[in-house]
């Protein structure tokens, strides 16, 4: 169940998928602390641990944290209460203490306090918070609820010493990117991100149907403009869309052999794709109408008898990768749930695709379509280390 008194009171903590454990940073006045939370019996406080590492490295005075929490857990009913009940008394202790150590969380208070601060003022959009402040990562979702991430890496000397462009990453397409390249601060480096995820709605629309609708070949991220489709079993078009004008025409460019595109580049030379391209049709009609075909195949093979094309109802094969794989240990295979599809795959070459086409690990998981039939798929993440077998 979602907590919404939690994410609007206390922005700075990210929750886990079930809203039952929480990681991020509470501000402390001057001081910033993060803090693990995990409340296994939300919204009872029952069971609930709280781990704050900075605390278990230094040796406060007559200080016990878990005694603490178990006082204020007696005199409050919800987790927003219990923080606010337990943000004085951890400041009271770093204003109190007087141990050498502290010294040393000291002379970075005012680096996290301001850092803090600057994040907070988008504190909806953030994702994840590394726990030294070295990096943090914001989400935007587009119009078709796509997740768009950015994130920030943040130099020792910020926000002190603003003089050099913060290096990121993220996935827009490349001219977009630019747009990013001189920005010194986060705020201003974050507010120009979701200008270009807002301005870039029609991009992401386009995107969106031509991966769900028009059997691309390969697997696409949000950075690419350039998809293969395939139009003939031994060819296919690779379209190039302007991210800034996504409705217009795209280019085309054929693939294939000689005799098998003869047929539609005399079709490209004898038309004007731009005349016959219309907005009121979906993309894939408009791809139909362009080349005259009446269905996109559903498969691109090689003109090749020597190359290999993996039969669907050869289980003991990876659908993506088709090398051989081991049933038997099931951590390391993944199976479509779709019982027409029965798709198999190796748990890395899965966790690959959906990564490549666009999805983002959410709470150790990865959701996107199983390439074979489109199936929803949710894929775990604690094995994507494995090597394939």
């Amino acid at each position: 169940m979602v907590d919404l008194i939690m994410l609007e009171n206390f922005s700075l903590l990210i929750p886990s998928k079930d809203f039952k454990s929480w990681k991020g940073h509470i501000l402390l006045n001057v001081h910033s602390i993060y803090i693990e939370i995990s409340c296994p019996n939300m919204p009872l406080l029952d069971n609930l641990k709280i781990k704050i590492p900075e605390f278990q490295a230094f040796d406060f005075y007559q200080f016990d944290l878990n005694e603490q929490v178990q006082i204020i857990k007696q005199k409050t009913h919800s987790l927003p209460e219990f923080l606010k009940e337990l943000i004085p008394v951890l400041a009271k202790v770093l204003k109190e203490d007087t141990s050498t150590h502290l010294q040393n969380l000291s002379n970075v208070d005012e680096k996290y306090y301001s850092l803090i601060q600057e994040v907070n003022l988008h504190g909806q959009y953030v994702h994840k918070i590394d726990q030294n402040l070295k990096h943090i990562t914001f989400n935007v979702l587009d119009m078709c609820k796509h997740n768009h991430f950015i994130k920030i890496f943040i130099p020792d000397e910020y926000p002190m010493v603003k003089k050099q462009p913060l290096c990121f990453e993220t996935l827009v397409p490349s001219v977009s990117l630019n747009l990013f390249l001189k920005i010194n601060t986060i705020t201003n480096l974050f507010e120009m991100f979701k200008n270009v995820i807002n301005e870039l709605n029609n991009f992401w629309n386009v995107y969106n149907e031509i991966i769900t609708t028009c059997n691309t070949i390969g697997s696409y991220t949000f950075k690419d403009v350039n998809y293969k489709i395939p139009i003939d079993s031994h060819v296919y078009v690779e379209v190039e869309v302007d991210p800034l004008n996504p409705l217009n025409c795209p280019k085309f460019n054929l693939h294939g052999l000689p005799a098998s595109i003869e047929k539609f580049q005399e079709r490209l030379n004898e038309i004007n794709p731009c005349l016959i391209w219309s907005t009121e049709n979906s993309f894939k009609e408009n791809i139909l109408n362009v080349f005259q075909v009446t269905t996109l195949q559903l498969q691109y093979e090689e003109e090749n008898p020597e190359h290999y094309i993996a039969n669907q109802n050869d289980l003991n094969c990876c659908c993506i990768c088709y090398d051989q794989l081991d049933t038997a240990i099931k951590k390391q295979t993944k199976l479509c749930i779709n019982e027409k599809c029965d798709a198999l795959y190796h748990m890395s070459c899965i966790c690959e695709w959906l990564l490549n086409s666009g999805s983002t690990p959410m709470f150790e998981h990865l959701q996107g379509k199983c390439p074979q039939c489109e199936e929803d798929m949710l894929v775990a993440l604690e094995n994507f280390d494995l090597i394939k077998t």
